[in-house]
């Protein structure tokens, strides 16, 4: 009985250490008091605490199973419950760094990426050019950033991300604001759109530490009548983007709707 109440109070306490070191780390990054590195170093120990919060919890649960006795009850789901939620996040983001590309800024077409120009008066941490010939490790092998790219999302990954959107049977102009609708659709901010140019440029953050990430959709004319859409999304900080910017181009696809 001691043992049972003493896990369930242990797992509740670690659960309530670790979301208020989350949402700190989550509130200093927002306020500018944290750098994102120094936010996610804080992390660390949030995520550690919200182990150990489970940890504890399955003791819980395997006293009270074994003794069929409630003590501890509350806490003790309130730490079970708790835990799985607010490892969700760090978790998935861990997962989703190891399992997908090492990259930070992805294209639609590696071998000639729309470019930004109003957001390249902004000079992040990352550099604007988008490096397709820089070597990443992919499936135990050394390759370029672009042959990546085209093998996890390209037509025979079932992605499409990277099949040449061309031969729309819409005018430029047309494809050009039903982009924009999409944008405005999507959350994304805004920052340029030329209808002369063929060009919109938007940024997005991420939900948690407010990550920006850069965006420009291209339209281009194919053929006589046709058109042809490429989309960039890089991030402006980090190396990895855990996936994040090609979950975005995905998102605008689907709305899309060729």
């Amino acid at each position: 009985m001691r043992f049972q109440l003493f896990a369930s109070r242990t797992a509740f306490a670690a659960l309530l250490l670790a979301v208020l070191a989350g949402a700190g780390a989550v509130t200093c990054v927002r306020l500018g008091l944290l750098t994102d590195k120094g936010g996610s170093t804080l992390m660390i120990p949030a995520t550690g605490l919200g182990l150990a919060a489970l940890a504890m919890a399955f003791l819980w649960l395997r006293s009270a199973l074994a003794r069929n006795a409630g003590e501890g009850k509350q806490l003790g789901l309130i730490a079970l419950l708790g835990s799985l939620v607010f490892l969700y996040s760090p978790v998935s983001y861990l997962y989703y760094g190891y399992k997908l590309l090492p990259i930070h800024d992805i294209t639609t077409d590696p071998q000639d990426p729309p470019q930004f120009v109003a957001l390249a008066k902004i000079h992040p941490a990352n550099d604007r050019t988008f490096d397709g010939a820089r070597k990443i490790s992919y499936k135990g092998k050394q390759v370029t950033v672009a042959y990546a790219i085209q093998e996890e999302y390209g037509y025979q990954a079932g992605e499409f991300l990277t099949k040449p959107h061309a031969a729309l049977l819409v005018s430029p102009q047309k494809t050009y604001w039903r982009s924009f609708e999409v944008v405005k659709k999507l959350g994304w901010t805004i920052v340029d759109a030329s209808e002369k140019d063929l060009r919109i440029e938007a940024t997005d953050r991420s939900f948690w530490f407010g990550r920006i990430s850069d965006i420009v959709i291209r339209v281009r004319p194919a053929g006589t009548t046709g058109s042809r859409i490429d989309l960039r999304a890089q991030s402006r900080d980090g190396e990895l983007d855990h996936g994040r910017n090609a979950a975005r181009l995905k998102a605008f696809f689907r709305l899309f709707k060729f």
